[in-house]
């Protein structure tokens, strides 16, 4: 909590300084994987990582992603019962038509509320049942938001209550 309202002040302040180079996609998914697959071993859970291409990297901050990809996997992992995750790197496009790379973190956890979609990046919302929002500070996705935007990326959102959830963060290729 403390490391995420530092975090956030230094944003809201103008104060952080992100790198803008190319991010080894399965190198960073794989390096994250690897600090929370003993978490997920420990729930009965699996943790897959997928890169439907060797070669995709995208333009950011290494530091950054791995943040924003260790929360996303957190919430994924706590939010799962049965089954697993998976974080697959596949080829995308910007909305502006340039070729992207998308981080996508799938669940097969309890899933979002379409009301709660619209409010999940804001800073200290937690969604779900009052057991749900006992797991967090309501901060890591409203940070994981900020940091995606700050790289010239996105973080978006798809779920649907009872099959789980689809996170994904997309980085600008790098060339």
């Amino acid at each position: 909590l403390i490391n995420d309202l530092l975090d956030l002040a230094k944003i809201e302040s103008g104060r952080v300084d992100l790198a803008r180079e190319p991010v080894d996609g399965e190198a960073v998914a794989e390096a994250v994987a690897a600090t929370l697959r003993p978490m997920a071993q420990e729930r009965g859970l699996t943790l897959d990582v997928v890169a439907r291409d060797s070669e995709l990297f995208g333009t950011g901050d290494r530091r950054a992603v791995q943040q924003v990809l260790l929360n996303l996997l957190n919430n994924a992992l706590k939010f799962t019962e049965r089954g697993g995750v998976v974080l697959e790197i596949a080829p995308a496009v910007l909305p502006d038509g340039l070729p992207a790379v998308a981080f996508n973190v799938i669940d097969t956890g309890v899933g979002i509320a379409p009301d709660d979609l619209q409010r999940l990046f804001q800073a200290f919302v937690q969604v779900g049942s009052r057991e749900q929002r006992g797991k967090g500070s309501g901060l890591g996705l409203h940070l994981s938001h900020k940091l995606a935007h700050l790289m010239g990326g996105a973080l978006t959102a798809a779920s649907e209550e009872g099959r789980g959830s689809r996170f994904t963060l997309t980085l600008a290729r790098a060339r």
